[in-house]
């Protein structure tokens, strides 16, 4: 006798929910598999053990990570035998706000914060992916990052006879594992076979019949920590996910490695080992939170110390102020106004009603973000001759109506200071700026730009600079500064499986 499986999406407003349940094991591989995208530097989370108040941890661990993606959201989990899925367009509280009983008897759960590097926005996107294997177990994923070998798999795939119903690296990695299960019956030696098979940037948690399974790549592109209280162990992005909820002692799962947790208990098995790693640093310049020690460093304190070192570069020069661009060059703000020794003005109030711009899909999106997100007390900046920091430029657009806002309300100079390097090259590894044209610094000299956002100067961090500041910066990728790959790439594109003939 087979358990029902229920699949609740959320199209719209979580009200008018569309629930499906599927009584019959061969439908559901198909049905679960019209998701289309491929598109990853997201947030995941896993909670294996049943614990009291299981919904409100979750909750707590995925809206610790809304900065990480914007897009849409979603959980998958075992509730007294049975498997659920339960995604929304939109944000966590969104996900959180329908009624969902059966999560507090829970067992074990993977969820999803989904930000786009590639790939459509459609709702069928919408992570954690699910399937079924020859023996009628399920196995949902939840992903982190880019494949960059993922179309080769996937066209070898194919020629097995797989069929793909998405354009995502991530149906590509549930699709390799469920064949090697199928294969094997032996789930361990499956997912070893993916860590050894995919290349480029992967952290990922598995749901497989009550257990939980998490995993990264052998580079360490991107961050994945895991803690316990009492019997239950939690898995999540950043660590600052776990504080959240009372867990101070954790650990990383290490590059290579894979971490698996069931009734039985954890056990650890490193796969494949590098000398050095490649982790990004663009998750200390941007991506992480504040609060979070991610490969660790404390971003707090790179930051801060980011803006200590370009203070160096203005000796002699006299501002009237410091405006750091809020929230993401609030802390580098704070370092060079400290060094410096003048004043930081708020002198642009955030309303916090409104998503971050640069994870936002489109230009058009990220346009309306910055129109309705800051605001100008005049009488503050009025006349004067101020610095405006921020982490990092990426495209520019976003920059240029800052400064134009600031102007507007009287501010007599701006002298733009940017806490990293310029942006050059594309990343693949799971960051949405691929495309060169996409990007200031490659298309403009660094004078083309001071003009383009209408400034009266212009100083980035030196790359060396950064990097000085890294502790073990030799285990960092910062190609998208330096254009520098030291893992082997080929051209991908945001729409690499859409575009695919």
């Amino acid at each position: 006798m087979h358990n029902y499986v229920n699949l609740i999406v959320y199209t719209q407003k979580p009200k008018r929910a569309q629930k499906q349940t599927f009584k019959t094991q061969a439908t559901i591989t198909h049905n679960y598999n019209m998701n289309k995208d491929l598109k990853e530097k997201c947030g995941i989370i896993a909670i294996h053990g049943q614990t009291d108040e299981i919904t409100q941890k979750a909750y707590i661990l995925m809206n610790s990570l809304q900065h990480r993606g914007q897009e849409g959201t979603g959980i998958a989990f075992y509730s007294q035998g049975e498997f659920h899925r339960l995604v929304v367009r939109g944000l966590v509280k969104d996900l959180f706000s329908v009624e969902i009983q059966k999560i507090r008897e829970a067992t074990s759960l993977i969820g999803h914060i989904r930000y786009s590097t590639t790939g459509s926005d459609d709702i069928s996107n919408l992570q954690p992916f699910v399937s079924k294997t020859i023996d009628g177990k399920t196995i949902a994923l939840a992903h982190n990052g880019n494949v960059t070998n993922a179309l080769e798999v996937r066209n070898s795939l194919m020629r097995e006879g797989h069929t793909f119903f998405t354009t995502t690296d991530s149906e590509v990695v549930l699709h390799h594992i469920v064949k090697e299960y199928n294969k094997s019956l032996d789930i361990q030696h499956s997912v070893e076979s993916a860590i050894r098979t995919f290349e480029g940037a992967f952290s990922i948690v598995l749901l497989f019949d009550d257990s939980v399974i998490a995993f990264r790549d052998r580079y360490g592109f991107r961050p994945l920590v895991f803690g316990k209280d009492g019997k239950t162990w939690f898995f999540a992005s950043e660590d600052t996910a776990l504080r959240s909820i009372d867990i101070f002692e954790y650990e990383e799962v290490l590059p290579g490695e894979v971490v698996f947790v069931s009734k039985e208990g954890m056990h650890r098995k490193r796969v494949v080992g590098e000398e050095s790693f490649n982790h990004c640093i663009f998750e200390l310049v941007y991506f992480a939170k504040p609060s979070s020690n991610v490969f660790n460093q404390s971003v707090y304190s790179f930051r801060y110390r980011c803006g200590e070192k370009l203070a160096e570069y203005d000796k002699g020069e006299r501002f009237d102020g410091v405006i750091p661009v809020p929230d993401s060059g609030l802390i580098a703000g704070m370092g060079y106004s400290k060094k410096k020794g003048i004043p930081m003005i708020m002198g642009l109030i955030r309303s916090h009603f409104t998503g971050r711009s640069f994870i936002q899909p489109s230009q058009s999106m990220r346009d309306g973000v910055v129109k309705t997100k800051f605001f100008v007390p005049t009488d503050v900046v009025r006349g004067k001759k101020l610095v405006l920091i921020d982490d990092s430029i990426v495209r520019g657009t976003t920059m240029r109506r800052i400064v134009e806002l600031l102007k507007k309300n009287g501010v007599r100079e701006i002298h733009l200071r940017v806490a990293s390097p310029p942006v050059k090259s594309p990343c693949y590894f799971g960051i949405d700026f691929p495309s060169t044209e996409e990007l200031i610094a490659n298309q403009k000299t660094i004078s083309e730009i001071r003009r383009y956002l209408n400034v009266e100067s212009i100083k980035y961090l030196k790359l060396n600079d950064m990097m000085e500041l890294v502790e073990g910066n030799e285990n960092f990728c910062n190609s998208c500064f330096s254009g520098k790959y030291r893992v082997k790439v080929k051209h991908l594109s945001k729409d690499i499986f859409e575009t695919e003939k």
